[in-house]
Parts: C-alpha cells; sequence; structure tokens
C-alpha cells in the first residue's frame, strides 16, 4: 500500500502500525470528512472465501456496539481481493507502550481508572452478545482525553455465530489468554474477565502473573500455575482488591466473577467510573509525560501490613478450598476438625511433674514398668489396645516407650506415604481393585491430592471393568477434572454417562441412580425416556439406595 491511496471513498493518509492481522492506517472518510482507521487483513486470510463470508457476517454485528469505551468499527470494505476494516480513528497512546516506557508499575488508583473503563465497554459488549477474545495492553487505547478504548474485535466471537476457529485452536494471545483458550476452548464473557484481570496485574506489579521459556511452558503456567501474591509487595494494594484479581484468575470458569460489573464492584473501581477519566488526565504518565512520576504513597504502618497480609492468606486458602472437589472440601473440613480436636484435647490434658501421680493415672498406669514416663502415652495406649491394629493406624506401637503424642505429624505422613507405596506397588502389578484405591487416594488425600494421577489410575481400573472405578470416573468427568475436556461441558456429561452406564450395567446402585437421572432429563446425548429412567431407579432401589428410592415414588 502506497500513500496516496484510496480505498473506497477513503483516502489513506499515513501507516499507523502493523500486528498479526495487518496494518493499520490513518485515513479520511470523504464522504463525512472524518478521520478513520483501516485496518488491512493479511494477505493469506482473505484467500479463504468462507473465512470472508463468516467474517463479513460478523462484522456486521460488531458494527452494532456503540459504546464511549469502545472503538467503534464503522463497516468492513471488500475491494478486489483485499478486506477491510473501517474504524474509529482514537488519538492517545497503547496501554503496553504507556507501560514499556515507564518501566515501572502505574498506581492503584490510577489503574483502577483504566479498568473501570475496560470493565464497563466488555460488559455493553457481552450484553450484546460480542467475546473479545484478545484483552491485551496493546488491545487498550489510553485516549488523549483521559477515555480508554478497547481496540481490535479482529477475532472476536458472536455468541451463537459460526466459529471462526477449528475446534482445539487456541485464539488470543498467550500473556492474557485464559486457560480454557490455551485449552483450545472457544472462551466465553469470563475468558474476557481472566484477560483484563492479567491486565491490571501487570499495572500494579509491573509484569504479567505468569511466564514461561517457551510458548508451551507459558501456556501450562496459565492452565496451572497460581499468580503470586500482590499484598504485601505491592504498595496500596489492598487485600481486598487482590483477592478480587486472584479470583478473577481462578483456572475454572465458574469460580470466577460472573461478569466484568462484578469484578469492577468488588475492586472498587466502579465508584471511579465518573471520575476515570480525569484521573487519567490528571497522570502525567500516561497521557503526555511517560517519565512523569506518580504521587509516592504515604508509607504503611507495619501493624496494617500485618493485618492485610493475614487478610491475603487467608482470602488464598478460602480460595483454593473452594477450588476443590466437593469431595476433597468434605475430606478437608474432616481432617481440620480431628486436628482442632486433638490439639484441644491435648491442650487440655493436666500439666503433671514427674515426682506427682493424680488418682485418675492408676488406670492408665502401664503395668509393666510402673514408671511415670508412660502416663502420657498410655492414655492412649489403652484406646488403641482395644481396637486392632491396620494399615491406618497412625499411632507408635503399644510396646515402644515414647513421649509422642497418637496424632504426631510426621507418624501420619509416614504412614500415608507407607500407604501410597503399598497400593501403588500393588497397582503396577496389575491389581484393578488397588489401581481404584490408588486413584482415589490421589483424589481424596489431603496434600496429596494429584488430579492427573488420579483420572490415570481410575481410568486403568475402569478399563479392567471395575464398577467403583467407572462410576468415580465418571464424576471426574462431570465435575470438570479432566483438563482434556474440561471446558466442553457436553462431552464431558457424555463420556461420564457412557462410564455410568458401564458401572450400571454391572450392578453399581449409585451408577444405576445416575443412569435414571439422565434419562429422566433426557441429557448427556440421551434421550429423554421415563421408562427406562424407572428401570434403572428400581435397580438401584432394589439395592437400597436412598436417593433412588425417592426419585422413584417422584416419577411413578
Amino acid at each position: 500500500m502506497t500513500d496516496p491511496q484510496m480505498i473506497g471513498h477513503y483516502r489513506v493518509v499515513k501507516l499507523l502500525g502493523t500486528g498479526a492481522m495487518g496494518k493499520v492506517h490513518a485515513a479520511v472518510d470523504t464522504f463525512l470528512e472524518r478521520e478513520v482507521a483501516i485496518k488491512s487483513l493479511r494477505a493469506e486470510l482473505t484467500q479463504d472465501p468462507d473465512f470472508v463470508g463468516r467474517f463479513r457476517a460478523e462484522a456486521t454485528s460488531l458494527a452494532k456496539l456503540n459504546h464511549p469505551n469502545i472503538t467503534t468499527l464503522y463497516s468492513p470494505v471488500l475491494e478486489g481481493n483485499n478486506l477491510f476494516m473501517v474504524m474509529e480513528l482514537v488519538h492517545g497512546r497503547p496501554l503496553d507502550e504507556i507501560l514499556r516506557e515507564r518501566g515501572k508499575p502505574l498506581g492503584v488508583k490510577e489503574s483502577l481508572a483504566v479498568i473501570t473503563q475496560a470493565a464497563d465497554g466488555l460488559a455493553y459488549a457481552h450484553q450484546m452478545g460480542v467475546i473479545h477474545r484478545d484483552i491485551k495492553p496493546s488491545n487498550l487505547m489510553v485516549a488523549d482525553d483521559g477515555r480508554i478504548k478497547i481496540m481490535d474485535f479482529g477475532i472476536a466471537r458472536v455468541r451463537g455465530s459460526v466459529r471462526l476457529t477449528r475446534a482445539g485452536t487456541a485464539v488470543g494471545t498467550p500473556l492474557y489468554m485464559s486457560p480454557e483458550q490455551c485449552r483450545g476452548g472457544e472462551g466465553d464473557e469470563r475468558s474476557d474477565l481472566y484477560s483484563l484481570a492479567v491486565v491490571l496485574y501487570e499495572m500494579l506489579a509491573g509484569a504479567p502473573p505468569f511466564s514461561g521459556a517457551t510458548e508451551y511452558d507459558l501456556t501450562q503456567a496459565q492452565i496451572h500455575a497460581d499468580a503470586p501474591p500482590l499484598v504485601p509487595r505491592i504498595s496500596g494494594v489492598t487485600p481486598e482488591v487482590e483477592s478480587a484479581i486472584m479470583t478473577a484468575l481462578s483456572k475454572r470458569p465458574e469460580h470466577r466473577f460472573p461478569n466484568l460489573r462484578a469484578f469492577s464492584d468488588a475492586l472498587g473501581a466502579t465508584a471511579l467510573r465518573v471520575d476515570a477519566p480525569a484521573i487519567i488526565r490528571n497522570a502525567g504518565h500516561l497521557v503526555q509525560d511517560s517519565t512523569a512520576e506518580r504521587d509516592v504513597p504515604t508509607p504503611e504502618r507495619l501493624s496494617t501490613k500485618l493485618i492485610a497480609l493475614a487478610k491475603s492468606r487467608s482470602a488464598t486458602l478460602v480460595r483454593r478450598f473452594k477450588g476443590l472437589h466437593p469431595a476433597l472440601q468434605g475430606v478437608t473440613v474432616g481432617v481440620g476438625v480431628v486436628a482442632i480436636l486433638g490439639s484441644l484435647y491435648f491442650g487440655l490434658q493436666p500439666s503433671v511433674s514427674s515426682g506427682e501421680r493424680k488418682p485418675w493415672e492408676n488406670s492408665f498406669a502401664d503395668k509393666k514398668s510402673g514408671s511415670d514416663d508412660f502416663r502420657w502415652r498410655d492414655a492412649d495406649a489403652g484406646n488403641r489396645r482395644a481396637a486392632p491394629r491396620n494399615s491406618t493406624t497412625f499411632g507408635v506401637d503399644e510396646n515402644q516407650a515414647s513421649t509422642v503424642p497418637t496424632y504426631d505429624r510426621r507418624s501420619r505422613e509416614d504412614a500415608v506415604e507407607a500407604q501410597f507405596a503399598r497400593t501403588e506397588s500393588r497397582a503396577r502389578e496389575g491389581d484393578q481393585k488397588a489401581r481404584y484405591e490408588l486413584g482415589m487416594l490421589y483424589l481424596q488425600t489431603p496434600g496429596h491430592q494429584k488430579l492427573d494421577d488420579a483420572f490415570k489410575w481410575l481410568k486403568m481400573s475402569a478399563e479392567q471393568g471395575l464398577p467403583d472405578a467407572q462410576y468415580e470416573l465418571g464424576r471426574m468427568y462431570t465435575n470438570g477434572l479432566v483438563d482434556e475436556v474440561a471446558d466442553d461441558v457436553k462431552l464431558r456429561e457424555r463420556i461420564a454417562a457412557d462410564w455410568w452406564e458401564k458401572a450400571a450395567r454391572s450392578g453399581h446402585a449409585k451408577a444405576q441412580y445416575q443412569l435414571g437421572r439422565i434419562y429422566e432429563g433426557g441429557v448427556a446425548g440421551r434421550k429423554r425416556d421415563r421408562r427406562e429412567a424407572r428401570d434403572w431407579y428400581s435397580k438401584a432401589s432394589a439395592q437400597g439406595e436412598p436417593n433412588a428410592r425417592q426419585a422413584l415414588r417422584r416419577i411413578r
């Protein structure tokens, strides 16, 4: 393209920049005498008639977007073999350029002023059914008047339209892509929310939360790694702001905020909406001088920092707990209750010197030694003798002289490790039940949860025909714990139903009940069939499954 040149009735003025999709030129609409920006697509993208047809259909929908924080798409232009997009021309600088020239983080207030405007624009687009799918600093223009303009809807998706990419093909920029996009999923409103949270994190911390030596390493970090905490290392970031960001960065979409407005509210950014352009305009380094300094924040008192740190870490624990499988949540709560009761029990025991004996101690005294050194241990030894020992008993041996409490953490961990080792040894020998047990250990043991290993061993056992493993494997698919299909709900449901049907036909009561529910609702690729549902409910009920009995009464 050379200057001067006409594209339709648009007169090209100058080249503004180049990108992955093509080039952007400044131009003038000779009919309306207004400035515009014209994006020309790469030649290879215009050679596919199917792509051109779908692009024009989606561009028509995108042209309907009319919001002060979105760069308006005026119209697509097809001239010969070339396809162009005519857009609003924004005078300002992209956010990535500002961050690069500044070389250090932005202030919290300035960052929230950027985010509240971007969130407003995205929330509007989502209401219109448009998902951006490539939110990043280079697509957020900071206009000279302080407004934020969302740019480049070139790979946006209109909800319900024909997809522009093949299934399994990642779309977006890896530094800012959501985990579901990294896996090749389409992404939805919550994917844009995730990307915007990455942008906010970068503004506050000076770098994105995830990195990698290669693109593969980076996408794996997006899928699996936790973002480093911001409190207390980033001055001015409150636990509430950090918690909102970390929630938005949750790996699973359902654990994030339901929409952009909820995210903005949780950040406290919504309150800045009216004043946001002025806040940005008054920050010289954002719109004028990139070397201007922001206000130096007032140093925080040590006590304030400690309180903020405690709130931050507590919120992190709560988020991690919510992210656990429901079964693991139950196990974790149970272990916590046992730990608390154990600490209370041992903490409330009377402190007795070695030279004293209280009346209640006689019943616990060791008959063989008569030594006071056994008082503490033998208070629990009587209970150990009353019950047979097995692989899950974590107490010290009853004949071993020791003052270590029964619920000693090291002993417990050693026993858990030993149980894993024994079970894995049997599993590697091909024992289908051991493979099932090992999978459940990896799924449910606090501190040892490894979903990939749980899936591997449960699948081995399920393929060998163990109904319990088939049922649990179905549950893993249903709850989105299998990475390869985590974002495809319908596929997950169909696979789970297949495994449950195998278990049900082998007589597994819970699987029979689940299969009844599937046929009753007509889901997971099965047609609704009340008779089939009744048959499965009846089989499960005959084995004592209480939920099946209730369902049977309802369906009759």
